[in-house]
């Protein structure tokens, strides 16, 4: 064993001298250089992990930098692991401990080889040779007949793929299908949007479900209800349930399901069913057999010369427990079930310029330890959330410093729809800076806890699908304390279709202490601000411009012995409030429950500009209890004084007519929000929307573009490209699809796929109806 060190520090060190690390914690320290250990998809662990001769696993190149740890030369600038390029197939967690740590001053640095394309992947390519065209008869007779000879099949249980998880579980996402990296849909009714349910039957007794019938028709005779599925807003519009179904009446439009949801079940609320062979009618569909194994698929295009692949692994990839110092860098994590990277304990660990995406879980999970985060990464197509971070300790008002800082986290919540949000934030001290969030159903941020930080942030696009939501959000708590929301950028969260609640900062159900300053929210829905009769929060030195309410005060009214005025007094029994570090960090709250806690006092509200928008709301009580002063209004973008409104660039001019009508009030660092790194993955371009109703004979239809950098190289149906200038216009931030083109298709469903210069593609389903069809639920 001695002789096997000796020859791997010899040959680590002069590997070290011959290649320096790239990344700010793989440099040299003090002049000295990291060691260089390598690991290729052509290399073998019985190798010495130099460039010439590299490891094959990172559990080799791991177990490497234990050997030098262990042999009393661990390098005084630490060690980078370069994981030359190409796709690395996970079958098990990656997994570290506290003696794979590095120190501050010389770090462990997994990374991707300057330059190379690294990608760690929880799934199988599916060659588009094991597709085959449907010919058992059973199979064919359940088929829909506008599908007929378009469904292809893939025998997974002979090629050896038998873990198939379970549909509507939160804990374990089931496997997913991509396409050209866009996620396929489980074949659903209806095709887009929701039906209703009419009325409630029966409700739940110990252990069943409830009895409800359900509005509209188009529902095919189904032969079997196996492992078909309901998602819904069932009780409310802001949380889901998934439901087995244990019978339904077709002819009478009743269902009885396997369990009941969480949030009762009420007339008229909006859901979908899913994974039905029947209803597999529209191009990016697909269903899984699990009981024979055999997946099938309708292609938005043919699958020949495309790229198909099915998650499959759903444990973490990375698994990290008390491990420090230590830094993830350059790489890309996809398709994949579970979680990218979980971090337990430790410090100073780093997931940084990292592409994460096509997972069931999350992006990064922290929990514990301190000053470890996410940074300059992009993380998209999440079945669940972003970054969770999670630290601190509450006895002692310690701040974790756990991060996540200078990311883009986009079209998060595919499968688990409410409250998962891009960064979730609880314990104490920990933080949420300069990212740019969007394109979600429900939240951006949520926060439970002390003393986080939520500033510099982008977010928009956000609360897509959901009500009496927002964009940073938390609730019921008059101890979660200190927490800031300052220098965000709120814009375009409209109100949906619901025409109910969409905020931007949402404080619900008493909660308190919330500073929120500096913020500049453009074309909110419904409420800039919407504080629901909590205490001594903070509204100053706002602008809101061109949104429905700046600032509404909502009324709740707990009573002692309820169970949700329990659940919120329970939290004065979780921390020591009342103790001297609390006291001296929150005086007002030793001696709160004998003020009247449930009247919402000394809240603020001053020195805000209101800029084309309705005023500050609430009942009187509001006004009295606490202060609102010194707010002005303007009558239109261009009065404040703003650098370019048309542009909206709102950062405010030295001249700007606010500061003369509203002296006192801070310039907002409007230039500083955002994601201001640099170096982050290439960011894919992406369509407006994923799915559009087109009436029969109808006019052009016009597709919105977010090119970020990129341009469109083709757009192409199942019949191959389209023809520019005949079929369709590319205006730039937007195609505009002729009317010529568009009539050749018969009433159903067809795809298109627009291809981009990063090499993304993204796919858009057009539901051509005729122009008096009624919408599902009507």
């Amino acid at each position: 064993m001695m002789r096997l060190w000796n020859r791997l520090t010899v040959l680590a060190v002069a590997g070290a001298l011959a290649c320096g690390g790239w990344s700010s914690a793989g440099q040299a320290q003090e002049g000295r250089t990291p060691v260089q250990l390598y690991v290729a998809k052509d290399g073998s662990d019985a190798n010495d992990g130099t460039l010439n001769s590299p490891f094959a696993t990172l559990e080799r190149a791991r177990d490497a930098v234990r050997a030098l740890k262990n042999g009393g030369a661990y390098p005084q600038a630490g060690v980078n692991v370069n994981i030359r390029g190409g796709e690395y197939r996970f079958t098990k967690t990656f997994q570290l401990e506290v003696q794979d740590s590095g120190t501050a001053q010389a770090p462990v640095v997994y990374q991707a080889s300057p330059g190379e394309k690294v990608t760690f992947t929880g799934g199988d390519t599916l060659d588009a040779s094991l597709f085959q065209p449907v010919t058992e008869p059973a199979v064919m007779s359940r088929l829909p007949k506008e599908a007929s000879g378009k469904i292809v099949q893939v025998d997974l249980k002979a090629l050896g793929m038998t873990d198939y998880g379970v549909l509507g579980t939160n804990t374990s996402v089931a496997p997913e299908l991509f396409f050209n990296g866009n996620v396929m849909t489980l074949a659903r009714w209806p095709n887009s949007g929701f039906t209703t349910i009419d009325q409630v039957v029966k409700t739940p007794e110990e252990g069943s479900g409830y009895t409800f019938t359900y509005k509209g028709g188009g529902l095919r005779p189904w032969s079997s209800i196996k492992d078909t599925w309901m998602l819904g807003y069932w009780g409310n519009d802001w949380a889901t349930n998934d439901l087995a179904i244990q019978s339904i009446d077709q002819d009478r439009k009743t269902i009885v399901t396997s369990k009941a949801s969480s949030y009762a079940m009420k007339a008229g609320q909006r859901f979908y069913f899913y994974n039905i062979l029947e209803e597999l009618d529209a191009p990016g569909e697909w269903v899984l057999d699990r009981k024979a194994g055999k997946l099938y698929f309708f292609p938005p295009v043919p699958v020949q010369g495309n790229t198909v692949q099915l998650s499959l692994f759903d444990k973490n990839m990375i698994a990290m427990n008390n491990v420090s110092h230590v830094v993830f860098s350059g790489l890309a994590m996809e398709v994949h079930r579970g979680n990218a990277i979980d971090i337990n304990g430790g410090e100073n660990n780093a997931v940084r310029y990292c592409e994460i995406s096509k997972m069931g879980g999350y992006a990064v999970k922290i929990n514990g330890g301190r000053s470890n985060g996410v940074y300059g990464s992009r993380i998209y197509s999440m079945g669940n959330g972003g970054v969770l971070l999670n630290g601190g300790d509450f006895a002692t008002l310690t701040a974790a410093g756990n991060y996540a800082d200078n990311n883009e986290i986009s079209n998060y919540a595919r499968v688990k729809l409410t409250y998962t949000s891009a960064v979730e934030l609880n314990g104490v001290g920990n933080r949420a800076t300069h990212n740019k969030i969007h394109n979600a159903p429900h939240l951006a941020i949520q926060f439970r806890g002390n003393d986080h930080v939520m500033e510099y942030n982008e977010i928009y696009d956000v609360v897509k699908e959901t009500a009496d939501a927002s964009a940073i959000y938390s609730g019921r708590s008059f101890v979660w304390r200190g927490n800031a929301i300052r220098y965000n950028y709120f814009h375009d969260i409209v109100a949906n279709d619901l025409r109910v609640s969409t905020a931007a900062i949402y404080l619900d159900d008493y909660m308190s202490g919330v500073e929120m300053r500096g913020n500049v929210f453009y074309r909110i829905g419904k409420q800039a601000f919407k504080l629901a009769n909590g205490r001594e929060n903070i509204v100053e030195n706002n602008i809101v411009i061109d949104s429905g309410t700046a600032v509404a005060f909502m009324t709740r009214n707990y009573k002692p012995g309820e169970k949700n005025y329990n659940s919120l007094m329970s939290k004065f029994d979780q921390v020591p409030y009342q103790s001297e570090i609390w006291h001296e960090r929150y005086p007002s709250l030793a001696g709160i429950l004998g003020d009247e806690p449930l009247l919402p006092k000394y809240n603020v509200v001053r020195n805000n500009a209101i800029v084309s928008s309705g005023p500050i709301t609430g009942d009187n009580r509001n006004m009295e209890l606490g202060t609102v002063e010194n707010n002005v209004t303007f009558a239109d973008k261009n009065e404040p004084g703003f650098a370019d409104p048309a542009r909206l660039n709102f950062e405010l001019r030295d001249d700007a007519a606010l500061f003369g009508k509203l002296p006192g009030f801070q310039k907002i660092p409007f230039a500083d929000i955002g994601v201001k790194a640099t170096g982050l993955p290439q960011a894919h371009s992406e369509l407006a929307v994923t799915s559009m109703d087109y009436p029969r004979n109808g006019g052009d239809g016009n597709v919105g573009l977010r090119m970020n950098g990129n341009t469109l190289v083709s757009v192409s149906d199942a019949d191959g490209r389209l023809t520019e200038g005949t079929d369709y216009v590319n205006q730039g931030t937007s195609i505009l699809l002729k009317k010529a083109y568009l009539a050749k298709w018969p009433q159903g469903s067809h795809a298109l796929q627009f291809s981009f210069s990063a090499g993304n593609s993204a796919l858009l389903t057009v539901h051509v109806k005729p122009s008096t069809d009624p919408q599902p639920g009507a």
